[in-house]
């Protein structure tokens, strides 16, 4: 069973790196929490699991617009977000492994994601220096180590996710798979965009 993006988040706990952002029950709640965020931002029906296909996230939304329908295509809630504009998608996730049990994963993301299958896998909960390790294994890490000028990724943010994801599937036998996708990074933080947690 998948719970909605906002609980999932909410699940992983405070510590989770992600834009800001708020679950909105009112047109009114949403345009107060939009007002205090300098520059656009993502709105997105709650309760569904695949949201753009059913064409239920708008960008650089205009809630006046948008909430009302939002609302009727989920749980009547919209979760309202600042926009980030990255440069760069991982994808982080983990899932309860028959044979070595919790495994959490860090990876290329987006639209490169399925072409190129470039993910690191550890065991949860991590050990010191398994995250750099890791990373050391993707294509893809002169990306998140500073190449041609880009900012190198945040370590410390970056573990947090994926402390987060071991956590949970750790600490609750009833967490089948979480799913982190996409992770943006903007000027080497990377921020949870959405999350889906999978339960028994």
């Amino acid at each position: 069973m998948a719970v909605t993006e906002w609980e999932s988040k909410q699940a992983l706990g405070p510590g989770l790196p992600r834009p800001r952002e708020a679950l909105t029950r009112t047109l009114a709640e949403a345009v107060e929490f939009a007002a205090g965020i300098e520059g656009p931002v993502v709105a997105k029906a709650s309760g569904l699991a695949h949201k753009t296909e059913r064409r239920a996230v708008r960008l650089d939304a205009d809630l006046e617009e948008c909430w009302e329908e939002l609302a009727g295509l989920g749980d009547g809630t919209v979760l309202v977000a600042e926009q980030v504009r990255a440069d760069l998608e991982l994808i982080a996730g983990g899932l309860h492994d028959p044979q070595f049990g919790p495994i959490v994963s860090i990876g290329l993301g987006g639209v490169a994601a399925e072409v190129f299958q470039d993910v690191a896998f550890m065991l949860a909960p991590t050990r010191p220096g398994e995250l750099e390790r890791a990373i050391g294994r993707l294509r893809c890490a002169p990306l998140l180590n500073g190449h041609r000028g880009w900012p190198v990724v945040d370590r410390q943010a970056l573990q947090a996710i994926v402390d987060a994801i071991g956590r949970l599937l750790v600490d609750d036998p009833g967490v089948l798979e979480v799913d982190c996708n996409p992770v943006l990074v903007r000027a080497g933080r990377p921020l949870v965009a959405d999350a889906l947690v999978v339960r028994a």
